[in-house]
């Protein structure tokens, strides 16, 4: 008696199993195989996950010299990759992740990004250029379900993008970022993330009043991460405050050692990311 083929497997079958093949398969490979194959690896259900940060986009990259030759491409720029994953999705995508590119501009990307995503539940974005920067705020609005923001570092438009969250993000949970964190910051984040449970802000720069503040204010939080922050003192008064949440603080340096010694963002930015 011969064994069943893999082609022959149900419809829905090939698409429970397609949704858990990381990008590369589901780009260069499965669609290759066959006809059933390839009508399964287009379905929705199979791009609601857009994690880019799996894959090299570098002028190097094997995955793209291969992708241009199977789809017999002379050239491949991550937008046009991005908008035919999401052209793929239909409007169903939820979860988003974009790798740094180098300095590349997201602008259109990000609006792209705002207009085909309506359901996005979580958003992870690398450091952004300062035109990308000042349009983030603006876009919050179209994201209505989202729940978790990464950001490689926080953005100059940080305030306003909090104030965009909570007039348009009513299930918004979990934030994650790195960067210059002040008094103003804190109020904000208790002000506008009422339902935060998640704050990881590891290598940043915080202060010990900042964080007390922090978490005083945000009753929900359930998890936080300040690991190798620096200005922070973590002290008895930090640990009872924290004592009822899991709470990372491994490696951070007290306030006397750093607290003046940053002259610009960029000199932050680089102690804070390359401990230069």
């Amino acid at each position: 008696m011969k064994g069943r083929r893999w082609e022959d497997l149900p419809f829905d079958c090939l698409i429970f199993v397609f949704c858990k093949l990381g990008f590369e398969d589901l780009t260069i490979s499965v669609p290759f195989v066959c006809k059933s194959w390839y009508k399964a690896s287009i379905d929705p259900d199979c791009w609601r996950v857009l994690n880019f940060k799996e894959l090299d986009f570098s002028t190097k990259s094997k995955f793209i010299a291969r992708f241009k030759r199977l789809y017999q491409l002379q050239s491949f720029s991550f937008s046009s990759f991005l908008k035919l994953c999401i052209t793929k999705s239909h409007g169903s995508v939820i979860e988003l992740r974009i790798p740094s590119l180098l300095g590349a501009s997201l602008q259109q990307d990000l609006v792209l990004i705002s207009i085909k995503c309506p359901k996005l539940k979580v958003l992870s974005l690398p450091t952004l250029l300062w035109n990308d920067d000042k349009q983030l705020p603006e876009l919050i609005c179209k994201w209505k379900e989202m729940e978790t923001l990464e950001m490689t570092w926080k953005p100059i438009s940080f305030l306003q993008m909090l104030e965009q969250i909570k007039l348009y993000c009513p299930n918004f949970s979990e934030l994650n970022l790195c960067g210059f964190f002040n008094g103003k910051d804190a109020q904000a984040i208790i002000r506008c993330l009422p339902k935060l449970k998640c704050l990881f802000m590891s290598a940043s720069f915080l202060r010990k009043n900042d964080l007390l503040m922090i978490l005083e204010g945000c009753k929900e939080l359930e998890e936080v991460n300040v690991s190798r922050c620096r200005g922070l003192d973590v002290d008895d008064a930090v640990l009872k405050k924290a004592s009822k949440m899991k709470f990372e603080f491994e490696g951070c340096k007290p306030e006397e050692n750093y607290g003046n010694t940053y002259y610009n963002y960029d000199d932050l930015f680089m102690e804070l990311v390359f401990g230069y």
